[in-house]
């Protein structure tokens, strides 16, 4: 790398003791600097200050952030995967009552998959905590949520980057939830590691709430200011200070139930009062607060209700979205509630780096992939399955095979020799037969893929690829969403009407829910259109770059409404106008269009 070149930004080494080893773990250098792409603008759009929710991988967000932001962040909370082994799903629900077939009501969409090589995971944390150290100031701390999957790796990997002696607390999140296994202790708790970059950091004393079950009494204040509680049991005395008693690191705080007010049915959500002890200790207003694993929004929404300006970021559009939505509520709330001694930002923007235009989901793209061709799930390190008692490879979907994915499947076949396959069997007996066969599927294939494994294919497995497009498979899952929307103007009066909507994807997912539950082929079919719409959002002046949400015409109804179908707007002054409708079904799929109209 030149010292001259700008699309590179140096990345300090780390220096601290003790340093955890695992295979292939390399340092971060240098890291190459990535465009962002302005998408969506909601709240205010003439606001002085956005606040931004990235939508890409968050090693290049903030390969991005580092260029505008090192050293200006003030405080990060991260909830990033635990390496748990499970895939997270988020519950879908057809809206409304009547739906025709069974099961058709609530599906499972997966948003996630938390299970890793170890030292794949390791490498994965090790260099985006490198580039957050960047990005935090001299006065800032880290919040790292886990638990006891790889609590003790984390922490060593955060010894080394912030340095063992900038460690300040182990919190142990504490909550109640499903029964304990009956062959040992339940395990109830998670844990949040927090380090600052120095030792000045920032830090305000929080109180925890009296137990008004027990307490009697103050008794008279001391010349202290601190005061003597008395208990209902006349046994214990303590004193404390008027506020209360100081926080410890023990937090005990409800999850996040499928009732609750906060919940939005998202995997993992954790609860505002969580994030709220976080910020409001470690932060002050109008300081910059970021989540890369942003998830559900809570670190948004709870850096929007404070006043701090907040950064959020992840790779899965369903995050994206419902972040957007919960957060968009926010600020409806604050601006009908008035905003005169509100200090924060009431806009925020939504932006995409290095562009994923392609599938909203490639998780779940692969996962419906994987039911069309009838992959066996199986519990293998890289392969996806098993179709036909061969091992399948699914590869990225949103690009096309190249030869580097088939270095990296000719790769792992000889790394699974001993452990898979019986090459001694697999020798060829002419120029095209194997006994041995690894299928890999892929979106596109790279010109001359077919020769280059034949040439460099050494492994005596046979390498067979499938491309989707091409196939015979009926893959509906690439199609958009269709509707039918009527725009009108009267004089500056606009009516926006939503007359139908279709949803290829969600109607294919619902024919796959039903045909697991009868065992045999079923059309999916809802009564309403307006059932399967999670939200309406409408930009009447859209200027072809920015899509600006105006808060008159966001429809975001909750979950047992449905959207209302029929939108007002009267404009101000006559003119030529784009309208652009965005709409977003159960699923998360988008579709988009945009009307040309004079008033």
């Amino acid at each position: 790398m030149k010292k001259e070149d700008k699309k590179y930004q140096k990345v300090e080494q780390a220096k601290g003791r003790p340093m955890l080893h695992w295979v292939g773990k390399k340092p971060l250098e240098s890291v190459q600097f990535f465009p962002a792409q302005e998408k969506e603008v909601y709240g205010d759009k003439d606001a002085k200050d956005f606040n931004k929710l990235f939508w890409g991988d968050n090693l290049q967000v903030l390969s991005h952030l580092i260029k505008e932001y090192r050293g200006a962040v003030d405080l990060i909370y991260i909830d990033p995967p635990f390496d748990s082994k499970a895939d997270y799903v988020k519950k879908v629900k057809v809206r409304g009552q009547k739906v025709d077939g069974l099961g058709q009501g609530t599906f499972e969409e997966k948003q996630y998959t938390d299970i890793w090589e170890k030292d794949e995971y390791l490498q994965f944390m090790y260099e985006r905590l490198l580039l957050m150290r960047e990005l935090l100031s001299d006065t800032g701390l880290i919040y790292v949520h886990c638990d006891w999957h790889k609590n003790s790796h984390l922490r060593l990997i955060l010894d080394e980057v912030f340095g063992e002696a900038n460690f300040r607390n182990e919190i142990s999140w504490q909550y109640t939830g499903s029964l304990p296994p009956k062959n040992d202790f339940g395990r109830k708790h998670d844990t949040i590691l927090r380090y600052s970059k120095t030792d000045k950091y920032t830090y305000k004393v929080q109180f925890t709430e009296y137990n008004e079950a027990t307490l009697k009494r103050f008794d008279q204040e001391d010349e202290m200011g601190r005061f003597k509680i008395t208990y209902r049991d006349g046994k214990e005395y303590k004193t404390y200070a008027k506020e209360g008693k100081n926080l410890d690191d023990n937090w005990d705080i409800p999850i996040v139930m499928k009732t609750s007010h906060e919940s939005s049915d998202y995997p993992t959500q954790k609860p505002e009062d969580l994030l709220e002890k976080v910020l409001l200790s470690s932060s002050n207003e109008g300081d910059i607060v970021m989540d890369c694993f942003v998830g559900s929004g809570t670190t948004c929404v709870v850096a929007q209700k404070l006043g701090r300006k907040w950064i959020g970021c992840d790779i899965n559009l369903g995050a994206i979205q419902t972040s957007t939505k919960r957060i968009s509520k926010v600020l409806e709330e604050q601006q009908k509630g008035g905003t005169e001694d509100f200090t924060g930002s009431l806009g925020f923007k939504i932006l995409n780096v290095n562009d994923y235009d392609v599938f909203k989901n490639e998780l779940e793209a692969r996962e419906i992939i994987k039911q069309m061709y009838g992959v066996e799930d199986i519990k293998r390190p890289y392969f996806d399955g098993m179709l036909d008692n061969n091992y399948v490879k699914v590869m990225p979907l949103n690009r096309v095979l190249n030869k580097m994915d088939i270095r990296s499947v000719i790769k792992k076949i000889g790394e699974q020799t001993d452990n898979l396959f019986n090459t001694k069997k697999s020798s060829k007996k002419d120029d095209a037969v194997y006994e041995e066969v690894v299928l890999v599927i892929a979106s596109g294939i790279e010109l001359g893929i077919e020769d280059f494994i034949k040439k460099e294919n050494k492994t005596g497995v046979h390498i067979e690829v499938r491309d989707i497009l091409t196939d015979k498979k009926n893959l509906i899952f690439k199609k958009k969403p269709e509707a039918d929307i009527d725009v009108k103007t009267k004089d500056k009066k606009l009516t926006v009407a939503m007359k139908d909507f279709y949803s290829p994807i969600l109607m294919r997912k619902l024919e796959l829910e039903n045909e697991k539950a009868l065992k045999k082929e079923s059309k999916a079919k809802v009564e309403d259109f307006k059932q399967i719409i999670d939200s309406v959002v409408i930009d009447t002046d859209y200027n072809g770059k920015l899509f600006s949400a105006n808060q008159e015409m966001m429809d975001l109804p909750s979950k047992k409404e449905v959207i209302k179908g029929l939108y007002e707007w009267e404009y101000s002054k006559k003119g030529n106008y784009t309208v652009a409708v965005k709409v977003v079904d159960v699923l998360g799929e988008e579709y988009f269009e945009t009307f040309e109209i004079t008033v």
